[in-house]
């Protein structure tokens, strides 16, 4: 039983790699159209507005804790749910930044894609975050074939509302914190239960279309002093960021 259990992981997990290799390769045919700038401004924007809100949640947001100590911060606006009688599917894009010794980096754009087995039939649309809270976790993020969040990168579902000092004793410690934020409500999410077998990969012509640059540059700390110059608009996301997730 167990044996069969990791066969029919390893058989998810490089379907989910497929899924992800699908995508950024449609993405690739359409390289040459315009509008790609105006895409990445949009992706940030979106990304940004959804941590304004969440941070304005004042007694259910995000701990000073986390703010403090994240190192990659990952948000995933619209992410599409759709269950297919045996199935499900889940699809969406976001931006991630990435904390370096004095400042976040431009935003890096990604795509997610998940897979689930078994019957459902639902269609709903869902805003992820994911804190990556050392250096470790954000590594993950310059893989080339992308993450998978299985086993040891299966993300926690994060704290919410401000960790009072009595609780600072036991409070989680992870690689990995999930949230979603739906209906203007904050909510730790086990993904990994939520979405069952998903994974992110960068959307590295669109990265290439707006800095020049893939994921890998924007997100290396060996590559940290490159200088991107970006619109403002496309910036918008890390400048959020870095109000937010300022060290105090």
């Amino acid at each position: 039983m167990q044996n069969e259990l990791f066969i029919t992981s390893r058989i998810l997990t490089s379907l989910i790699v497929l899924l992800l290799c699908f995508d950024i390769a449609s993405v690739k045919a359409q390289s040459k159209t315009p509008g790609r700038l105006a895409e990445a401004e949009q992706q940030s924007k979106r990304a940004s507005d959804l941590l304004e809100k969440i941070m304005a949640q004042t007694d259910h947001r995000i701990p000073k804790e986390l703010l403090n100590k994240a190192e990659a911060v990952a948000v995933f606006t619209d992410v599409k749910k759709v269950g297919l009688l045996f199935e499900g599917l889940s699809f969406g894009h976001g931006a991630i930044s990435r904390r370096f010794s004095d400042h976040w980096s431009a935003p890096s754009f990604f795509i997610l894609r998940g897979l689930s087995i078994g019957p459902q039939i639902e269609a709903k649309s869902i805003n992820i975050v994911m804190l990556f809270m050392n250096d470790t976790a954000a590594d993950w993020l310059l893989e080339k074939r992308g993450v998978v969040f299985e086993r040891a990168k299966a993300p926690v579902s994060g704290p919410v509302g401000e960790i009072r000092t009595e609780q600072k004793e036991v409070m989680p410690v992870a690689n990995l914190f999930s949230y979603t934020f739906n209906d203007d409500r904050l909510l730790g999410r086990d993904l990994k239960n939520m979405l069952k077998n998903f994974g992110i990969k960068a959307d590295n012509d669109l990265n290439k279309s707006v800095y020049g640059l893939s994921a890998y540059d924007l997100l290396s700390a060996s590559n940290s002093s490159k200088i991107v110059q970006v619109t403002t608009e496309v910036n918008i996301f890390s400048q959020t960021v870095a109000r937010f997730f300022a060290r105090n």
